[in-house]
């Protein structure tokens, strides 16, 4: 009876401790709530909508009272427009584009702008750190914490690439090993669209779409403006037969389990590689409310938000990167693609050949 009095004390002073953390814990939220809220108020007053064809495509933040503001350039396909925190609503001109980080300078015909007070240096960006995700409203999209020091890609990650479009789910031979034929198949990857349409190692792929391929290069302008679940028909020949063969694009995440964990947490940014230099947080935000500022608790801007890259990681660049861009942005130096060429414009780094 007494052990049994020992254990049932032991299991009341357990709950009273577990109840006291979990009461502190939600305490803790609320502060951490408020300051946020506090830290956000003066990006928040210069973070804007940017929509594109009439819809919500991604968020802006305001760099001059003139009208200048810097967003995500990829996302900018259409006829653009910027609606400010009071609902008015102004036509925008795309009056510059940076590929490498895929920033585009917009322009509004106003002067009347709330902009960022500045951004701090990356170094204030610490691991273990707060962070807060401002939006165009009064509390901030989402918190988060610092999980990686601003540092530079390496590897897939420093490709410039649109991993939401459709993939056939093959890798191309090398370059040295393509003739003026073709593209030389590799291999098929199980799960791809190409692996349905039961095309083989070795095939070699003439034409896509109707239009003749020679390099990967081809391939890859042609396959960048389609979508997952869309077909394409491919000319292929094996050994000395030509055939066409139609085929259902997938999602990058139907044969790559790495992608496929990434989006289990929502959709992600379809350009979200290629950058020169990053700061990695762990708040979950969509591709829509990337744009805007980031800010630590006190209220410095330690970046503007480029893509939602992963499950836990959205990608932030650091003011290093966004200030000598945005002043040559705004000297003309980087002019934005036409629409006739804009999908011609060879990047500023190497692309995946996997497709």
């Amino acid at each position: 009876m007494f052990r049994y009095g020992l254990v049932l004390a032991a299991v009341s002073t357990a709950l009273a401790g577990a109840t006291a953390r979990a009461d502190s814990l939600d305490s803790g939220k609320r502060l951490i709530s408020k300051l946020m809220v506090a830290s956000s108020s003066k990006a928040t007053a210069a973070t804007v909508r940017v929509r594109v064809d009439n819809k919500d495509a991604i968020l802006g933040t305001v760099m001059d009272k003139n009208g200048y503001i810097l967003t995500k350039g990829s996302e900018l396909k259409g006829t653009v427009s910027v609606r400010l925190s009071d609902g008015s609503e102004y036509d925008a001109k795309i009056v510059g584009y940076h590929e490498l980080t895929d920033l585009a300078l917009l322009k509004i015909d106003t002067n009347d702008l709330t902009p960022i007070p500045g951004f701090v240096d990356a170094k204030d960006a610490i691991v273990g750190n707060w962070v807060a995700v401002a939006g165009p409203e009064a509390e901030p999209l989402a918190v988060g914490i610092v999980s990686a020091e601003s540092r530079r890609l390496y590897g897939e990650e420093r490709l410039i690439d649109n991993l939401n479009k459709g993939f056939l789910g093959i890798t191309a031979a090398n370059s040295e090993s393509e003739g003026d034929d073709g593209i030389r198949i590799s291999s098929v990857s199980p799960g791809g669209g190409a692996a349905f349409a039961k095309l083989k190692k070795d095939d070699i792929i003439l034409a896509v779409a109707g239009k003749p391929v020679k390099k990967f290069d081809d391939l890859k302008k042609i396959l960048d403006k389609y979508k997952p679940d869309e077909t394409v028909m491919l000319l292929i020949r094996r050994g000395e037969e030509e055939k066409e063969y139609k085929v259902k694009l997938v999602k990058r995440a139907k044969f790559d389990r790495g992608d496929f964990q990434n989006t289990l947490a929502g959709e992600l940014s379809s350009r979200r590689t290629g950058f020169p230099k990053v700061i990695m947080h762990d708040t979950s935000i969509k591709p829509t409310e990337c744009g805007g500022p980031l800010v630590d608790l006190d209220g410095k801007v330690l970046g503007i938000n480029i893509a939602r890259a992963g499950r836990v990681e959205t990608w932030t660049l650091p003011a290093d990167i966004i200030k000598p861009i945005y002043a040559d942005l705004k000297a003309g130096k980087y002019p934005p693609p036409s629409e006739e060429n804009s999908q011609e414009k060879k990047p500023e780094e190497k692309k995946s050949d996997k497709k």
